[in-house]
């Protein structure tokens, strides 16, 4: 073989070469850290056309450095609609290791200053805890014990929940917003939470025989890119019924002027109203009125009224609201003088929506 076409033959066997170590360095994607990687280089030559012992060089190594990377995502599609007043309200994320080491993550529920899904903040819920997804089964239960994630591996991904409780005086359209934060720590000792990674080793000259830290993460809502940690945003929103009631009398009837022009004498029939309104978003249930018979004044037996009538249920009493289980006795009059109060439950009043109960009395 001529020295030209041998020539040619290491060129093309050199770009081959490099294309392969090309297609390799392309798809190898997520190294585990600490791995070793070796390599060694072989020499042949000739003298006076007589190829010669193959030369062998050294080997090279150096070790995979740790790709600090990782994402936390708001699972909930939408800000979570409370009620005041409710124990364990959950909000739901995910934390994902984006990088080449399994990873403990150390997690913080941060009060945010801005709404979540655009809203503006109003209030703070009580006592946001955070715990892990310890049985996978994507829902926060009593079971969720864990407060820190352990070991999480090359792109796996666990559900992690901010647990409170929302405070009782809160009122519709109400927002309470929280940044799940999630920094990387010391991975490799399963069952125990590992000291956090705070810097990396950027302004540390390339150790080839040591894993150093890279840290490659992106911005979150609540940190900055390249910190080791990322966070995303969720809240909890007020959904509630907002009740209001407004009492209204008239006078139905005298025994002079009767309808005509009635007015609020001895013997006369007064009447009462109670409107119930909700001016909320949600159902309030089991609304309960409690009307008292006013002094000077005598319940008119069969007066009381409700609207809806569907769903209301009435009861009296006869010591003040003691116990409401007095059955109303008509006198000569129409009146018994022994009722002190009036009862009605609604079984529910939409949002929007309103109920009335109406009774009447006698001036004594």
């Amino acid at each position: 073989m001529s020295i030209r076409s041998k020539k040619n033959l290491f060129m093309i066997m050199l770009t081959g070469a490099l294309v392969l170590g090309l297609s390799t360095v392309a798809l190898a994607q997520n190294t585990p850290a600490n791995t070793p990687i070796n390599n060694t280089a072989t020499l042949d030559y000739f003298v006076g056309g007589t190829q010669q012992a193959q030369v062998t060089s050294n080997t090279a190594t150096f070790l995979v450095d740790n790709k600090i990377d990782l994402m936390v995502t708001t699972v909930d599609g939408a800000i979570v609609s409370v009620v005041p007043g409710t124990f364990a309200q959950v909000l739901t994320y995910s934390v994902t290791n984006n990088g080449n080491s399994a990873q403990d993550y150390v997690l913080s529920a941060l009060n945010s200053a801005t709404g979540a899904f655009g809203e503006t903040e109003t209030f703070d819920a009580t006592g946001p805890a955070v715990f892990v997804d310890t049985n996978g089964d994507n829902v926060y239960t009593a079971a969720d014990t864990d407060l820190y994630i352990d070991e999480l591996g090359i792109g796996a991904t666990i559900n992690v929940f901010v647990v409170a409780d929302i405070p009782l005086a809160q009122v519709n359209d109400d927002v309470a917003s929280y940044d799940l934060l999630a920094q990387t720590a010391m991975g490799s000792s399963p069952g125990a939470q590992g000291a956090p990674f705070l810097t990396d080793d950027a302004a540390v000259a390339d150790d080839p025989t040591v894993v150093q830290l890279v840290f490659a993460d992106g911005a979150g809502t609540a940190d900055a890119a390249r910190d080791g940690q990322f966070s995303s945003k969720d809240g909890y929103k007020i959904v509630t019924a907002n009740l209001t009631a407004v009492k209204t009398t008239n006078v139905i009837s005298d025994p002079f002027n009767l309808a005509l022009n009635p007015k609020a004498i001895p013997g006369a029939t007064v009447g009462y109203q109670v409107l119930v309104t909700n001016t909320g978003t949600v159902t309030a249930d089991n609304v309960e009125v409690i009307d008292s018979v006013p002094t000077n004044s005598s319940f008119l037996v069969g007066s009381i009224s409700t609207v809806p009538a569907a769903g209301a249920v009435v009861s009296y009493s006869n010591d003040g609201g003691t116990t409401w289980t007095y059955g109303p006795v008509a006198g000569a009059n129409g009146t018994d003088p022994a009722v002190t109060g009036v009862r009605v439950v609604f079984a529910s009043v939409a949002g929007a929506a309103t109920a009335q109960e109406n009774f009447s009395v006698l001036i004594d």
